[in-house]
């Protein structure tokens, strides 16, 4: 019988050895059984996946998938989410980051949110400096960040406010339909995903189904694999976004 769990979450993994914590994993695993948290070693050349098979002998809602050559992030997440699907029944499916910038725990008001207004097939974490967060980031890092939101909301024609937080979490009916095909965007295939979701159901659905949450913490990393000048990238990416589908 296929084993079933209420969430599982896509842990995407390139030479991550030094960024895991495995304590930090292996705390949540044991107190959320009804989680399954898959890593996907995107081809690393360091000793990321021997830590994840480490891992995997500590706590019995871990696996991972694996494959030798690095395909980036986009990728990455797709096929885990893809392995998950065939492999398992579940309700909710998301992805985090590896090094864990935004803590497991915040999927646990994910899931609420969306268990609590059923038009919702996608709930987002967002990354607001507001009294009562706890967000921890570099400033010009934020600014960066809040310049190139300013293009994506343009090309959505929607009021997002951050679609590049490590922290996503969708129904399984909405993940069966955005992770099918190959993502056009490697830099934000995260703005791909509301677009195809856009594309689908109009405007007018689109809000209803979709929510931004702020996070209660998020800490920036070192080390981070997104540099400043990859900007011209990231617009182009944007572009292709844009003319294909809308």
């Amino acid at each position: 019988m296929t084993q079933q769990y209420t969430t599982i979450l896509i842990i995407p993994c390139f030479n991550e050895a030094l960024r895991i914590s495995s304590a930090d994993y292996l705390d949540f695993a044991r107190q959320h059984p009804d989680y399954l948290l898959v890593f996907v070693n995107d081809g690393s050349t360091d000793k990321t996946e021997d830590l994840i098979k480490n891992m995997l002998q500590h706590a019995t809602n871990l696996d991972y998938h694996t494959y030798p050559t690095n395909l980036g992030k986009a990728e990455a997440v797709r096929n885990g989410m893809q392995y998950a699907l065939q492999t398992y029944q579940f309700n909710y499916i998301g992805f985090v980051d590896a090094d864990l910038s935004t803590p497991l725990t915040e999927f646990l008001f994910l899931q609420q949110a969306i268990i609590n207004n059923p038009p919702i097939k996608i709930a987002m974490g967002a990354r607001v400096q507001m009294l009562g967060k706890d967000i921890k980031r570099n400033l010009f890092r934020h600014w960066f960040s809040r310049i190139i939101a300013t293009f994506i909301c343009k090309v959505l024609n929607e009021a997002v406010y951050d679609t590049q937080c490590g922290a996503k979490l969708f129904t399984q009916t909405a993940a069966t339909d955005l992770f099918r095909d190959k993502f056009l965007s490697k830099w934000l295939f995260d703005v791909e995903l509301l677009a195809r979701h856009k594309k689908k159901y109009g405007a007018v659905q689109f809000k209803k189904s979709v929510v931004e949450m702020p996070v209660s913490s998020w800490t920036e990393k070192e080390d981070s694999k997104l540099r400043y000048h990859q900007v011209f990238r990231i617009l182009f990416d944007l572009y292709k976004i844009k003319n294909h589908y809308f």
